[in-house]
């Protein structure tokens, strides 16, 4: 697997006060993001992993198996717009570089409102999200259309955001640029993305 994501393992220390944690990872690949945090509590955590490549499925139960806590980790082969989030049913919910490429811009509001429902007093949402994104090949530099379902300005995802979550905590929200090269066909295409990073907790209710 590649470097586990440090925005998800700085949340570690937060949950370590919890006797079980439920946690939602869409978009899951082969396990980057969930499987550092799930064995940083044996026997404590479970994660329901979605995606909907069922390749990657397969790679994260086997890499589940390899670290010893597939028993922890359900993965579900399913499209992120069709995965059902109950109401009040996650610690924390995660979603790195993957809601962008939901159907369409009015499921992805739909989704944020469904993944804000479905988290717990005192849980925590954490977004990674693409935006801005500009395709450009590389051979010669022609503006191509960026292959992202979803792809809104940065500041207009940040006032979403904020809006969606706006009685919640923040705890982190950063922009950064990045760019990086990747095959499409027959071309070598760079995209670059104002990467935007969300992390927010639901603070417990007043009585």
């Amino acid at each position: 697997m590649n470097k586990p994501v440090k925005t998800v393992t700085d949340l570690i220390p937060y949950f370590q006060k919890y006797e079980k944690i439920k946690i939602l990872d869409l978009g899951c690949g082969v396990g980057r993001t969930c499987i550092p945090f799930v064995q940083a509590f044996p026997g404590k955590c479970m994660a329901d992993a979605v995606d909907i490549l069922e390749i990657a499925i397969d790679r994260l139960e086997r890499n589940s198996r390899k670290y010893g806590i597939d028993s922890q980790i359900s993965g579900h082969v399913c499209p992120l717009e069709a995965w059902p989030i109950p109401g009040e049913s996650y610690d924390l919910i995660l979603a790195v570089s993957a809601l962008e490429h939901v159907d369409s811009e009015e499921t992805f509001f739909r989704k944020l409102n469904e993944i804000r429902k479905g988290i717990r007093e005192c849980g925590i949402v954490c977004l990674i999200l693409n935006t801005q994104v500009e395709e450009r090949d590389i051979v010669t530099d022609e503006r191509l259309i960026a292959q992202f379902e979803v792809n809104l300005s940065t500041e207009f995802m940040q006032k979403r955001l904020k809006e969606i979550f706006e009685d919640w905590k923040i705890l982190k929200e950063t922009v950064k640029q990045q760019a990086w090269e990747t095959g499409r066909r027959d071309r070598t295409v760079q995209i670059m993305t104002n990467v935007v990073t969300f992390v927010a907790v639901k603070e417990r209710s007043n009585p």
